[in-house]
C-alpha cells in the first residue's frame, strides 16, 4: 500500500487514516531519511488519537509518552482502548539496550498503547519478533512524501 503526501495536511490525513484502524498493541515502525516526514506523521497520529500535548521528536531523550484522550470527533475506532502513545526515536541510539533501560518493553504490544518508532531500521532485528507491527518507509521526492506500507 502506498500514499502520497504533498503537504503537511496530507501527512496528517494519512496518519489519521491509520489511527482509525488502530485497536491498541500496535507498533508502528518508521523508516526514512532526515526530513522525510517521520515526526510530522507522528504529530498527525497523536492528534488523531486525541493527544493534547505538543508533540516533539524525542531525539535526545529517546522516548516520550503521551496520554490519548477518547475523541469521537477524531473518528477513532470505537473498539479502541488506546490510552497511551509512546513515541520513540532511535536516531541517536548507540546500543539497542538503551531503550530497554528506559522501559520500552513494558509498552510493546500492550493493548492500551500504540508505540511509534522513528528510525526503526536501527532495531529491525529486535522488532521482527512482534506480530502487531506496521512498517512504513517514507521517501521524500520532488517536494512530496511517499509512504510505503511494508509487510
Amino acid at each position: 500500500m502506498k500514499y502520497i503526501s504533498k503537504t503537511e495536511k496530507d501527512t496528517y490525513k494519512i496518519a489519521a487514516n491509520i489511527a482509525r484502524k488502530l485497536k491498541g498493541g500496535e507498533i508502528i515502525a518508521l523508516e526514512g531519511e532526515l526530513g522525510a516526514g517521520k515526526t510530522t506523521f507522528v504529530k498527525g497520529l497523536a492528534k488523531a488519537l486525541g493527544v493534547k500535548q505538543h508533540v516533539t521528536s524525542p531525539t535526545f531523550v529517546l522516548m516520550k509518552i503521551y496520554e490519548c484522550l477518547a475523541s469521537a470527533k477524531a473518528g477513532r475506532n470505537p473498539k479502541s482502548e488506546i490510552r497511551n502513545l509512546v513515541h520513540v526515536d532511535c536516531y541517536r541510539l548507540d546500543e539497542p539496550q538503551e531503550l530497554f533501560y528506559l522501559g520500552i518493553e513494558e509498552y510493546l504490544n500492550k493493548k492500551d498503547t500504540v508505540v511509534v518508532i522513528e528510525w526503526a531500521d536501527k532495531i529491525k532485528s529486535y522488532l521482527k519478533k512482534f506480530k502487531k507491527i506496521i512498517w512504513i518507509k517514507i521517501k521524500e521526492k520532488n517536494n512530496q512524501r511517499e509512504f510505503n506500507f511494508l509487510k
